[in-house]
This record gives C-alpha cells, structure tokens and sequence, in this order.
C-alpha cells in the first residue's frame, strides 16, 4: 500500500528516526488487533426478522420449499396452448377467454383446449394446462375473445417462472457469514424465516474525557469546547448498523460516558464501561500530558496493553489493550479527525470480525496524485483527500496502464480540522519513509465508508 514513484524523479526516502523505529506500523499494529479480535469466536442469538438488517448469519439458511413455489406468470398476460399461435408471425391469432386467473387464486382450470385462452396476472398459479403466456401488449381483449399478435410463434415456458428454478427444498438459501443486505433479508423472508441466528454484536461504551467538554446546546465559558467526538464516534457505529433498540425488551449496544480529567473519575468512569460492554472506545486521554490517565488506569484494573502509539498521523497516541473476558479497549486520540481516522483504521475492521463478518479489509484503489505532497519521514500519513474517475483511460490510442482515479488532498490537513475530512472521500497513503511524493505519482487511496 502506498506510493509508486518509480517513474518519478523523487527524493529519496530517508532514514527513520528513532521514534518511529520503535513504533508499530500501521500494518503491524491492524494485524495485531485482527489475531486478538478473531480468537473470540462470537456469539451467535435468534434476532427477529424486522430487527436483523445488516446483521451476519450464524448458521447457513436452508430453503425449507422450492422456490418459486409453483409455476407462475413472470407477466400480465394470455395463456395459451402454443400450437394455436404457430401463424401468428403471419396474421393476428383470435382466441376464446373463459377463465381469469390472479395471485393468490388457487381455484384453477383443469382443461385449455385448442382455441381457447385465459387471463393470467404476474406471480398468478399458472395452471398445467397452459404452455406459454403471451405478453398483454400484443393482446387485444374484446367480448371474451383475444386477439393476438405477437409478431413470431410463442415458446414452450415462456414467460412462465418454473417450479424450484431459483432454489429447491432442502438447498443452502444463504451461507453462514453472509450479511443481511436488504436483498439478503429479503430472501430470508421469501422463505418464511420469522427468526434468523445472528452472531450477536458487541455491547460498545463511548467515554469521552476532558474538563473543557461541553455537550451541544450547553453555555460554553472562554476556555470550554464543545463535545463532538461522541456523536462523531457514535455516528460512525450508527454507519455499521450498530442501533439502540426501542420498547420494554430494548438493549442498548451503544452508551455514551464521560469523565473529567481527575484519577477518581477516569477511573470509576472506566470500570463502569467495563463492567456492562465489550468494547470500550475512549476519547482523548491516552497521550503523555499530566492528566492522561486512561492508559494507567486500565492497565491497574488487570487490562493487558498490546501496544501504544503507531507510526501514523494523524492518530499516533492510539491505544489497544484487551480486559479480562474478551474485552477490547481502544484509546483514541482526543483530536477530532485523530478519532474518527484512527476509528477506521483501526476500530472497524475489528468491529466488523467481532460482529462475525469474513473479511476486515479496507477498500483501496489505486489513484494518480494530482497535488505534490511533503512530510517528515517516520509515520504513514493518512492524508484527507477526494477522488474523481480517471477520464484519461478511456482514450483507446494510448495503451498505457492509468489508473482508475485521480485524488487531490482536501484543504485544512491538522488534526483538529474536521473541515478537511467532512469533504473528503478517501485517505491517501503517504508512506511512512517518504518525504515527496510528486503531482502526478501513482497512490493508494483507501475509500471512506462512513
């Protein structure tokens, strides 16, 4: 992942620092998260069909009937022994009507003779004395006769939706692992599953910390801020479908908390976040000022440290630890695109494996850089940046690999620019030896799905 700049006149990659020598890359730091997160096996639990959108399956679905059913009409039409159409390329073909047949009719005729048609309605039983059913553009209905004129002979079948054509009893409907998209929760309705097993998803605690935080709404006094990483964070979960129910039986997966910057807040803020989620996200509190206390307040409650800080910006302080019974602790930075960077980066991909989906992986493409970019060397920078389609690969004289996007870096790049990532589409990966990377070189681009 990151710059090609082969064909570029470029600066050398110069030598690491001694910091970034003993920090994690990003590569080792999300391989890390990926192990601890794929060893608990998650839970799985009988989720209602109408609260189990874009949850993942537990257990393969099988189909308990063929589908379709029966024999249906795919059309508003006519149905017809075909023999009687055989000249119908030649001259209009007139018919006799004596039945209509609509969905859910199960009252069906036994017996079409030559000559006579009947009137059929989509998803209708279409019964086995019909062979074809005409369209009802090329009909023309009048007095109980039907002409017709369908410009060529009908087929066998045609039009008709045959029985277990799609799926027969007893065939594997959805895979255990699959994500109930809406055409996936669809299908499991087509096939009458009131309940469906789902990996259960985990409970998650938001803890934002900080004296100077203000919720929305509130007076702010000269030195006080506003609180927008929890609704910031908690959006993003939103994003992955991780809702708060509603009713007497609602469970509440996301709580939001907060501490102030003293050692008995943090700490009796933390343990209760503990104690009723699986997943604990906090905001701010994990770098090296004096009141930072999330780190060591965890690490005394028995919380196993698997690392702190990475070779990355924005997001460097970031923090992983795993708690007694399978619980995962993930320290983000206080700054707002800090924290919602480092959330994708990090926390998603692991959520997506503790939920029970098969892959974590980021969505990257490759991208011609459209603006020179320069940095230290020493961290991976995830710089903010919109992509728009390559307009130049279409031109077929030039037989040149391009690649499929262009990418330019949005303005207002520091971590406590939320303007630069509310436009931004996708983070650019400015790797972690280089210091230039030149207009026109090739680039990963990792797509936002917020």
């Amino acid at each position: 992942m990151g710059i090609n700049t082969k064909p570029m006149n470029t600066a050398a990659p110069t030598a690491k620092s001694k910091e970034s020598e003993a920090l994690l890359t990003y590569n080792e730091a999300l391989k890390l998260i990926l192990q601890e997160c794929s060893a608990e096996k998650p839970k799985a639990e009988l989720v209602p069909l109408d609260q189990a959108a874009f949850r993942i399956l537990a257990e393969p679905l099988q189909a308990p009937f063929d589908l379709p059913r029966f024999n249906n009409s795919a059309v508003d039409g006519y149905g017809v022994i075909v023999d009687d159409l055989q000249d119908c390329d030649k001259k209009p073909v007139t018919l006799k009507l004596i039945d209509t047949v609509s969905a859910g009719d199960h009252n069906l005729l036994t017996e079409l003779k030559s000559g006579q048609c009947i009137k059929i309605m989509t998803g209708a039983v279409v019964p086995d004395a019909v062979e074809a059913v005409v369209m009802r553009e090329f009909c023309q209905e009048e007095d109980r006769t039907v002409t017709i004129n369908c410009h060529g002979r009908a087929r066998i079948g045609e039009n008709i939706r045959l029985t277990g054509e799609e799926m027969e009893k007893g065939q594997t409907v959805l895979d255990a692992g699959t994500k109930l998209t809406p055409p996936a929760l669809g299908l499991a309705a087509t096939v009458g599953k009131a309940l469906l097993n789902c990996y259960r998803q985990p409970r998650i605690a938001i803890v934002s910390t900080g004296d100077e935080l203000k919720e929305p709404g509130q007076e702010l006094s000269a030195s006080q801020i506003y609180n927008s990483n929890s609704y910031a964070i908690k959006a993003c979960l939103a994003g992955m479908h991780f809702h708060n129910q509603t009713g007497e039986s609602a469970n509440n997966l996301v709580r939001c908390l907060h501490t102030s910057d003293d050692r008995e807040s943090v700490d009796s803020t933390l343990q209760k976040a503990l104690e009723t989620s699986d997943v604990i996200i906090t905001l701010g509190g994990v770098s090296m000022g004096d009141r930072d206390y999330v780190k060591v307040s965890l690490e005394e409650k028995g919380v196993r440290t698997v690392f702190w800080k990475v070779a990355i910006k924005p997001g460097k302080p970031v923090y992983f630890a795993v708690a007694p019974g399978g619980k995962f602790i993930f320290g983000l930075p206080g700054n707002p695109v800090s924290a919602l960077v480092t959330f994708e980066l990090f926390v998603k991909p692991a959520l997506k494996i503790l939920q029970g989906e098969k892959s974590a992986a980021p969505h990257i493409v490759s991208a011609r850089l459209q603006a020179a970019l320069k940095k230290k060397a020493g961290r991976l920078d995830f710089v903010r940046a919109n992509l728009a389609e390559n307009a130049s690969r279409k031109h077929e004289e030039d037989q040149t690999w391009k690649p499929p996007y262009l990418v330019t870096p949005t303005r207002g790049q520091d971590s406590h620019m939320l303007t630069g990532l509310v436009k931004a589409d996708a983070l650019i990966h400015f790797e972690q030896e280089l210091e230039y990377a030149p207009e026109g070189a090739e680039v990963k681009a990792q797509i936002l799905h917020w």
